[in-house]
C-alpha cells in the first residue's frame, strides 16, 4: 500500500512555496508602493469605518461603491505585477536546488571525508557491501566515503537517488571489528533508503527547509518585527491586528514546515528500519544499553508531552525503532499533530494560493480549480493515512478506527489555520462572528469519519489482488468532498463568519443593494434563495452524488469466499479465517425497507402541510407569492425529510462501522422515490381538494402549476437532504456510543483486538457483496442518483434567466433603493473619513472641475460674441467627462456637503449637455443656458468645498 511519504512531502513543499510568495509579496508591497492608509485610506473614503464597522459592514459599503472602490485601489493600493507572484517561489525553488546540489559537495570535500579504499586497506568493507547491495537488490554498490573524525558508530546516506553516497563514520569501522552484526544493520539501514528511493526526497525536504530560512523566515522575521514597532498612531488599531498576525502566522509556517519535515525524515527512517529486518539484519543492531532501559513516562499528560515532544524530532527515538520492528503500529497510527499540520496547512495554502494567483486568473472555473488542488493536497496525505490505519487494522485484528478522533484534529487545524489569516479579519484581532469556524471542526470530522467508514466497507468486500482500485475510488470522492467544502468555504462561510446573517437578501436590502421580492421575505423564502445558492455550485451536486455512491457500489461487488487476494499477500500467503473481522454491514433489503419508512414519513408531513395551506387559502383568490414560496419550502422540507428519517432508520439499524454508510444508502433511494412521488401528484391537482396547496382545479394528466418548478427545488432538497442524513447518522452513533460507555464504563481500548469472526457457510451471504436480485436494485439505485443529480443540474446549464426559474432576490428586477444617509459617526472618524474622500481623488476632482469650469467661462468671455463651435466643442466633452467622473467617484461621507456635491454634478451635467447641443444646432441661447449652468455648478462646487475642507480640517495635525 501506498507509503504517503511522497505525498507529504509534495504537501510540505506546497505550504513552501505559497508561504513564500505570501511573505515576500507583502515586503515588496511596502517596499515599492507608494506611502499612506492604502487599503483603510479607500475604506474610509468609501464612508466605512474600519475603527468600528464590522466586516460584514464594510463589505456592504464597499460594494455599493464597488467601480469607485477598484479604482481607490488600482491608484493608492496597486497590485504588483503578475509575474512577481511567480518570481518569489521560483527565487525560492532556485535557491533549495542550489543547496541541493552544493551540499553533497561540501559534505565530500577532501579536508572532512576520504574514499573508502583508503581506509579499508584489506578490501573487507568492500566485499561486505558488495554483498549487501545484492541483498537489497541494487544493480550495483553505492559510493563509500569515511569520516574519520566522526566519533559515531553510524552512518548517512546523501546526495540523490541516482547518486547516492553513503558516509561511514569512523566510530563505525571500529565496531565493525567488536560489533559486526551491529555494523551489518547499519549498512543494511543505509541501503534501504537507496532502495526505497527516499534519498532524494529527504535531502530535498532538507534543502527546502534550509531555503525557507534564508529566503522567506529571516526577511519575514525583520519585516513584521519592524511593522509592529513602527506604527502610526492614527492607523495603529487598524494595522497592528493585521501586522502582530503575519508575525504569529510566520511562526506557525514554520512551527508546520519543521513538524512536515520531520514527520517526513521519521518515517522514512523507520522503513529503512523495517526493510534491514527483513534483509536480515540481526536486531542486536538497534539495541544500545544507553536507552534500553528507559521506562515510558507514567501518567496520562506526561505521555501526551512525550508524543508531543517526539514529533518534533527529526529521527524516532532508539525505543520506537526497536518497537516498530515487531509492530510497525507507528507507521499506520492516525497521530493527532500531523492532522492538525495537515489541516492548518490545508486552510494556508488555500488561503495564499487565492491571494497570490488572483492576479493570473479570477474566474469561478479557477476558484474550482484551487479548491481541487487544495483537496487533492489533504486526500493524498489525510486519505491515504485513514485507509492505511483501516487496513492495517482489519488485517491485524485491531479495532477500526472511526475516523471521528482524526477528524477533531484535522478540523481544528483547519480552524486554526484560518484564525490567522486576514481573510476573515481584516483589521480586527478575532472574527465578528466566530462561532462559523467550528463548521470547519464539524466538516472536517464529518469527511474522515466518511473516509474511514467507507474504506472499512470497501476493505472488505474487495476480492480483487490489490486494494489500491477500490482507495483510489474512495479516495476520488473524498478529494471531490473536501473541494466542494473549500469553495464553499471561500464564497459563504469566510461571509458568515465576518457577520454576514444567515438572511442576506433582508439584510443587502437594508444596505441599498437591492430590493427583495415579495414572497422571499419569510423564512421559507430565506431557505430557498439560500439553499439555491448552495446547490448552484460548481461542486456540490457532484460531491453530494459520490459522499452517498461511493459506499453504495461497494455492494455491487459479488460474494466471496474465503481470504481476498489482497489480504493474503498483505499477510504474506496466510488465510484470514473469518474474514473481515466485525460486524457486518446491512442488507439491501433493510436498506430498502428504512428508505420506505422514511419516504412514508415525508408523504405524511406533505399531506400535512398541503391541508393546512389549502385551509389558508381564501376562497376564489389565487395564491399570493409567499403563500407560493411558503409551498415550494416546505416541499424542499418534505424530501428532505423523507432522507433524514430513511437515514435514522438505516443507522439505527446497523452496527458502529457501518451506520453513515447505511444512513446515506437509504437517504439516497429515499431522495428520487419521494421526489418522483411528488411530481406524479402533480399530474392530478385539486382533485383531493383538502390538498389543493396552490388552489388549483382538478385536470387529470395536466401538469399542475408547480410542475415547472419542481427541477429548481431537487438541488436544494438534496443539499438539506444530505444534511440531515449525515446529522441522523451522527446522533445516532452518538447515542450508540453514549449507551457503550454506561454499559462497559469505559472506551474500548484503540488496540484492543477484535475476535475473529467465524466463516460463512457455503452460499451464506457474504460481506460486501449481495445476492443478484440485491445488486440489481443498488445498480439501480445507483442509476436513479446519477439521474436525479443531473436533473437538478440542469436549470444552471442555462443563462439563468429562464422564464419559468425562480426570481432570486439578488436578480430581481425591482428597483434599487435609494442609498441612505452616511450613518452617524464620531468627529473624528467623520474628519478621517472625509479628509480620505479628499485625498483619494476629491482634491484632483475639485481643482479638475474648477479648471474646467474656468476655462469655459473665460473661453466664452474672452469670445466678444465671435463663437467658434470647433473651439467649444473640447470643453463640452471636458464638462462632460469631469461629471461623468465625479458621479463614479466617492459619495462625499458628509451629509452635507454631499447635498452640495449632488447638485454640483447635475449642474455640471446639464452644462456639458447643453454646450454640446448648443455646438450642433448652433444655438446661441443653449450655450448661455450651458454658461449659467456651470456658474451653478461652480457655486455648489464652492459650498462643497468649503464644507469639505471644513469637517477635513486640511492641514491641520491630529491630536
Amino acid at each position: 500500500m501506498v507509503a504517503g511519504t511522497t505525498l507529504r512531502f509534495v504537501l510540505l513543499m506546497v505550504l513552501l512555496l505559497v508561504s513564500c510568495g505570501h511573505v515576500l509579496d507583502r515586503i515588496a508591497r511596502n517596499a515599492v508602493l507608494p506611502k499612506g492608509m492604502g487599503t483603510y485610506g479607500c475604506l474610509f473614503a468609501a464612508g466605512a469605518d474600519p475603527y468600528h464597522d464590522a466586516t460584514v459592514e464594510l463589505l456592504f459599503t464597499v460594494s455599493a461603491q464597488a467601480k469607485a472602490f477598484d479604482a481607490c485601489m488600482a491608484r493608492y493600493d496597486p497590485s504588483l505585477p503578475w509575474w512577481v507572484a511567480i518570481a518569489w517561489p521560483a527565487m525560492l525553488l532556485a535557491v533549495a536546488a542550489v543547496l541541493f546540489r552544493l551540499t553533497p559537495r561540501w559534505k565530500t570535500r577532501r579536508s572532512r571525508v576520504v574514499p573508502l579504499e583508503k581506509a579499508d586497506a584489506d578490501h573487507g568493507i568492500a566485499r561486505t557491501l558488495a554483498a549487501l547491495s545484492a541483498t537489497a537488490g541494487l544493480p550495483r554498490p553505492p559510493r563509500v566515503v569515511v569520516d574519520p573524525a566522526a566519533a559515531s558508530t553510524g552512518a548517512v546516506v546523501f546526495g540523490s537517488n541516482r547518486r547516492p553516497v553513503v558516509c561511514l563514520h569512523g566510530g563505525l569501522l571500529t565496531r565493525r571489528h567488536t560489533d559486526p552484526a551491529g555494523f551489518r544493520a547499519v549498512l543494511l539501514h543505509e541501503l534501504a533508503h537507496i532502495r526505497n528511493k527516499d534519498v532524494t526526497l529527504t535531502h530535498a525536504t532538507i534543502a527546502l527547509w534550509r531555503a525557507f530560512v534564508a529566503v522567506v523566515l529571516l526577511p519575514g522575521a525583520v519585516y513584521g518585527v519592524h511593522g509592529v514597532l513602527n506604527q502610526r498612531k492614527l492607523s495603529e488599531p487598524l494595522e497592528l491586528p493585521s501586522v502582530t498576525r503575519n508575525l504569529e502566522l510566520l511562526a506557525l509556517l514554520v512551527a508546520l514546515v519543521y513538524l512536515a519535515r520531520s514527520d517526513v525524515l521519521r518515517s522514512r527512517e523507520i522503513h529503512a528500519d523495517r526493510a534491514a529486518l527483513r534483509w536480515g539484519a540481526d536486531r542486536s543492531g538497534w539495541a544500545f544499553p544507553a536507552v534500553a532501559a528507559t521506562a515510558p513516562p507514567r501518567g496520562a499528560v506526561r505521555r501526551a508531552l512525550a508524543s508531543f515532544a517526539e514529533q518534533w524530532r527529526t529521527h524516532p527515538r532508539w525505543e520506537v525503532r526497536r518497537e516498530s520492528l515487531d509492530d510497525p503500529a507507528v507507521l499506520f497510527g492516525l497521530r493527532p499533530l500531523p492532522l492538525l499540520v495537515t489541516g492548518a496547512a490545508a486552510t494556508l495554502i488555500g488561503s495564499l494560493l487565492n491571494e497570490t494567483t488572483s492576479l493570473l486568473a479570477n474566474s469561478r472555473s479557477w476558484d474550482v480549480a484551487k479548491a481541487l488542488a487544495t483537496a487533492a493536497l489533504v486526500t493524498g496525505v489525510v486519505g491515504v493515512a485513514v485507509w492505511r490505519a483501516v487496513a492495517h487494522a482489519l488485517l491485524t485484528g485491531r479495532r477500526v478506527p472511526s475516523g471521528v478522533r482524526a477528524g477533531l484534529w484535522l478540523g481544528t487545524g483547519m480552524a486554526l489555520g484560518e484564525l490567522l489569516v486576514d481573510d476573515l479579519t481584516l483589521s480586527r484581532w478575532l472574527p465578528d462572528r466566530p462561532a462559523p469556524l467550528l463548521l470547519m471542526v464539524v466538516a472536517g470530522t464529518a469527511l474522515v469519519w466518511w473516509t474511514a467508514q467507507c474504506a472499512r466497507l470497501w476493505a472488505g468486500a474487495w476480492r480483487g489482488r490489490s486494494v489500491l482500485p477500490p482507495m483510489l475510488l474512495c479516495l476520488a470522492g473524498l478529494c471531490l468532498l473536501l473541494a466542494a467544502w473549500y469553495a464553499w468555504w471561500r464564497e459563504s462561510g469566510v461571509f458568515y463568519a465576518m457577520g454576514q446573517p444567515l438572511d442576506f437578501p433582508a439584510a443587502a436590502e437594508a444596505h441599498g443593494r437591492f430590493t427583495v421580492p415579495e414572497g422571499f421575505r419569510s423564512w421559507y423564502g430565506t431557505l430557498l434563495v439560500n439553499l439555491l445558492a448552495e446547490s448552484h455550485r460548481p461542486l456540490s451536486l457532484p460531491a453530494l452524488a459520490a459522499l452517498s455512491l461511493v459506499p453504495l457500489l461497494a455492494r455491487l461487488i459479488r460474494p466471496g469466499t474465503g481470504t481476498p487476494p489482497w489480504v493474503r499477500r498483505a499477510t504474506g500467503g496466510g488465510d484470514v479465517p473469518g474474514w473481515p473481522p466485525g460486524p457486518r454491514p446491512p442488507r439491501v433489503r433493510v436498506l430498502l425497507q428504512s428508505a420506505l419508512l422514511g419516504v412514508a414519513a415525508g408523504a405524511a408531513a406533505f399531506v400535512g402541510v398541503a391541508a393546512a395551506l389549502h385551509a389558508r387559502l381564501a376562497s376564489g383568490r389565487l395564491p399570493t407569492a409567499d403563500h407560493a414560496v411558503t409551498y415550494y419550502g416546505w416541499v424542499v422540507l418534505t424530501v428532505a425529510l423523507a432522507q433524514t428519517a430513511a437515514a435514522a432508520v438505516a443507522a439505527t439499524r446497523s452496527s458502529g462501522h457501518h451506520r453513515l454508510p447505511a444512513a446515506l444508502a437509504a437517504a439516497v433511494v429515499a431522495a428520487p422515490v419521494t421526489f418522483a412521488g411528488l411530481a406524479l401528484s402533480d399530474f392530478v391537482p385539486g382533485c383531493v381538494r383538502p390538498l389543493a396547496a396552490l388552489g388549483q382545479a382538478c385536470r387529470p394528466g395536466v401538469a399542475g402549476p408547480s410542475w415547472s418548478m419542481l427541477p429548481y427545488l431537487l438541488g436544494p432538497s438534496l443539499v438539506l437532504g444530505a444534511g440531515g442524513a449525515l446529522f441522523a447518522a451522527a446522533a445516532v452513533s452518538g447515542a450508540g456510543t453514549v449507551r457503550q460507555w454506561r454499559r462497559t464504563g469505559t472506551r474500548t481500548a484503540a488496540g484492543r483486538a477484535v475476535p475473529p469472526r467465524p466463516a460463512a457457510p457455503p452460499g451464506e451471504w457474504q460481506p460486501g457483496g449481495a445476492s443478484s436480485a440485491g445488486r440489481l436494485v443498488v445498480a439501480a439505485v445507483c442509476a436513479a442518483a446519477l439521474a436525479v443529480s443531473v436533473l437538478a443540474t440542469v436549470p444552471r446549464l442555462g443563462d439563468g434567466r429562464d422564464a419559468k426559474a425562480p426570481v432570486s432576490a439578488s436578480d430581481a428586477s425591482s428597483p434599487r433603493p435609494a442609498a441612505g444617509p452616511p450613518p452617524p459617526r464620531s468627529p473624528l472618524v467623520r474628519r478621517i473619513q472625509v479628509l480620505a474622500w479628499y485625498g483619494h481623488g476629491g482634491q484632483d476632482l475639485l481643482d479638475r472641475s474648477a479648471k474646467v469650469s474656468l476655462a469655459y467661462v473665460r473661453l466664452l468671455k474672452d469670445a466678444g460674441g465671435e463663437i467658434d463651435n470647433d473651439r467649444v466643442r473640447p470643453h463640452c466633452t471636458a464638462l462632460s467627462g469631469v461629471a461623468r467622473d465625479s458621479a463614479a467617484f466617492f459619495r462625499v461621507p458628509d451629509a452635507q456637503a454631499q447635498e452640495q456635491w449632488e447638485k454640483y454634478i447635475a449642474q455640471l451635467a446639464a452644462a456639458g449637455r447643453l454646450c454640446k447641443e448648443s455646438t450642433d444646432r448652433s444655438d446661441g441661447d443653449l450655450l448661455v443656458q450651458s454658461v449659467d449652468s456651470t456658474v451653478r455648478a461652480a457655486g455648489f462646487l464652492l459650498r462643497a468645498t468649503k464644507r469639505v475642507k471644513e469637517v477635513a480640517r486640511v492641514g491641520e495635525p491630529f491630536t
